[in-house]
């Protein structure tokens, strides 16, 4: 991974070679964004609408400028060639850049922008059919936060959660907002099954709406399953008959156990089965219809 080459502010660059400098306020703050992508056959799935959500994240915080989406495209195609991944994963992290050793971002300039790609590792269809286990962790979202609609390269209320739910046995975390409400994962965004219906909490829950959680939404309504966004309670999740979690990487992942109890007697349900299975036809659609 370090003798890989990643791009560094313009550059093409072997990691184990890069360097910034030690008043980039993304090192000294976690004053940083950054998005991780899929990408298939050489293509970056849905990279128009990770751009979007990266921008929308630089104007929260009240950046002066931002790389384009043609830049940034650049960037990313540059690094997969040059390691020659067909099959990868992604990872562009942008700083605000260097400045003073103080906590002030109008002494930044340019910001810092990194990209590197790995060979993608998939967990194999033993994983999907096993699913994940969730605990529920005390870290919670803070709903007074415009941070939670914002992929930030601070992670630590993340890193520290993960810990958490690692410590309890458990695959990845359930974050409750300061609402005690469900609000997501570390890296996933969460959905139910009650009665038919898929349900997963809303905007306003303290979440961050991932491309992949779009998506599924779009193909459930698709195939006319009721959908649901609103504020989930915890002992929602106790009577649902189906959880799974979504993400970029994960794509679609069944929640077999909870807090130590089975979810559907421990085995993925019919619905997650199905939405998987559209999923994966959703992809292979996209990939005959776009071009890189």
């Amino acid at each position: 991974m370090h003798n890989s080459w990643i791009y560094l502010n313009g550059k093409l660059i072997l990691g184990n070679e890069a360097g910034i400098s030690p008043y980039d306020h993304g090192f000294l703050y976690g004053h940083g964004l950054f998005e991780t992508m899929r990408v298939y056959k050489g293509r970056v799935f849905y990279f128009a609408e990770h751009v979007k959500r990266l921008h929308a994240g630089m104007k929260i915080l009240g950046w002066p400028g931002c790389p384009s989406a043609d830049e940034l495209s650049k960037a990313i195609y540059q690094t997969l060639q040059r390691n020659d991944l067909q099959e990868a994963t992604v990872r562009l992290t942008i700083s605000r850049g260097t400045g003073a050793s103080r906590p002030d971002p109008a002494t930044c300039g340019s910001p810092t922008v990194i990209v590197f790609a790995a060979p993608i590792q998939p967990l194999g269809d033993d994983a999907y059919k096993r699913g994940w286990s969730l605990a529920t962790v005390n870290i919670c979202r803070n709903l007074t936060s415009p941070l939670c609609a914002v992929k930030a390269a601070n992670y630590l209320d993340n890193i520290v959660a993960k810990s958490e739910a690692k410590d309890k046995g458990a695959n990845e975390a359930l974050l409750l907002n300061s609402m005690g409400q469900v609000a997501e994962g570390t890296m996933c965004n969460l959905f139910l099954v009650v009665e038919g219906r898929l349900i997963t909490p809303d905007k306003k829950s303290g979440l961050l709406p991932g491309i992949t959680r779009n998506i599924v939404l779009e193909l459930a309504q698709q195939a006319e399953i009721t959908t649901e966004e609103r504020q989930v309670s915890p002992e929602e999740l106790l009577g649902a008959s189906e959880i799974f979690i979504t993400s970029s990487l994960l794509e679609i992942m069944a929640v077999t156990t909870l807090d130590g109890r089975k979810v559907n007697q421990g085995r993925k349900g019919k619905m997650t089965a199905f939405l998987r299975r559209q999923y994966q036809k959703h992809i292979q659609e996209w990939l005959s219809i776009i071009s890189v």
